[in-house]
């Protein structure tokens, strides 16, 4: 994107921008149509995580999926690549949804991304046919950057309807006319578009296949901080009596009482500890970041020759947040908390720096044995990796 700072200051959550690229190929390392191909046709693609649709329409999955025997249990929703085909030849947009989930070079790409942004990303992949439309004009209720692999297509964005819309307010219920565009990139191979949460857009491959990536970037909101403080006044006593029998019935006596149950909530809240919430808030998107275990069977099968010559180093893309008290030393990695005693903070501080090192390099901190042991724990927890050939 160029110069980072320049684009949080001025575009981000505030106005489209075009990326025009150097190279054409600058994505592939992402996904390629020889990928595109690959998952459509070789790995067995299952409803939802695939789809098609047609000027703005979702195509009826019985044209192109089957049920398949597997196990002994039929499993519906299976592409069949013949029909996903014929369907794409006549017109039909391929879209791979949650990319981050099953394609490691996007899972590594979007926990990069949500390491510096500190939101969760998801990736999906649209395949377009010359000349059509995949998805009808609309705004989505997160961020996106498009990232165009293949081909070439013309985007049309629009000033937002409802700025800043919540997941609770999808397009589905704030349908309303588009203004006037206020861009209409035409966005080749190479190419990034950056479209803030809210904005309405739509796109139209030209001449040849296009093919790109939306990257969507879901920002947390003051509207999620708040929610969260306000599930924490459920501790007050005041606020889980029942209301009344009858309630119903009179509307008056209701509107009274939740005055009063509001008063109780301003109250709890004037005092309520900021703190706790930020850490919650906190801790919640870091324990939804599960380790991204690629290459993981090869680890698991060199801990056999794990000794003090064996090279190890942090996973590029593993979260991993360490917490010391006075007799436990925590360790956070997705949804899982590994308790240590506290001595072995330092140990767990070196081997998390971002440092290659070799096992005996411990050896001035911790014993042979428990070196062997620790190192060998946090491999299969995903959090360090064997350095491939000792390099």
């Amino acid at each position: 994107m160029g110069d980072t700072q320049a684009f949080l200051d001025h575009h981000w959550a505030q106005s489209p921008l075009h990326v025009e690229g150097a190279d054409q190929a600058a994505f592939a390392d992402l996904l390629s149509l020889d990928d595109v191909d690959r998952l459509v046709s070789s790995s067995f693609a299952r409803s939802p995580t695939f789809r098609l649709v047609r000027d703005g329409k979702p195509v009826d999955p019985a044209r192109y999926s089957r049920s398949a025997r597997v196990g002994g249990r039929d499993v519906p929703g299976v592409g069949d690549p013949r029909l996903v085909l014929q369907e794409f030849a006549a017109g039909a947009t391929i879209v791979l949804q949650g990319l981050q989930r099953s394609w490691p070079p996007l899972a590594s790409f979007c926990r990069s991304l949500e390491h510096e942004l500190t939101f969760p990303v998801q990736v999906n992949a649209y395949v377009t046919p010359a000349g059509s439309r995949g998805l009808d004009v609309h705004y989505d209720t997160h961020d996106v950057f498009v990232l165009q692999l293949a081909g070439t297509k013309s985007w049309s964005v629009h000033p937002p309807v409802w700025p800043d819309p919540l997941p609770s307010q999808p397009w589905s219920t704030r349908r309303q006319a588009a203004g006037p565009a206020i861009a209409a990139p035409h966005v080749a191979a190479g190419d990034c578009l950056y479209v803030p949460r809210g904005f309405l857009h739509s796109a139209t491959a030209q001449e040849g296949v296009s093919a790109h990536l939306t990257v969507g970037v879901h920002a947390q909101t003051w509207h999620d901080v708040v929610h969260a403080a306000l599930a924490a006044t459920a501790d007050e006593p005041e606020l889980r009596r029942s209301l009344p029998p009858g309630w119903a019935h009179d509307e008056r006596a209701l509107a009274a009482g939740a005055r009063e149950a509001l008063d109780a909530v301003a109250k709890s809240l004037a005092s309520f500890d900021t703190d706790a919430v930020a850490a919650r808030t906190v801790q919640r998107f870091w324990a939804g970041r599960p380790p991204v275990l690629t290459g993981q069977l090869a680890q698991v099968l060199a801990l056999d020759g794990l000794d003090d010559t064996t090279r190890l180093r942090p996973r590029p893309t593993a979260v991993c947040h360490l917490s010391t008290g006075p007799e436990k030393v925590e360790m956070r990695v997705g949804q899982r908390t590994l308790r240590m005693p506290a001595a072995l903070s330092p140990v767990l501080a070196r081997v998390t720096a971002g440092d290659t090192f070799a096992l005996g390099d411990l050896a001035d901190m911790v014993d042979e044995a428990s070196r062997r042991v620790l190192v060998r724990r946090l491999v299969l927890e995903g959090v360090l990796e064997i350095v491939p050939g000792g390099g």
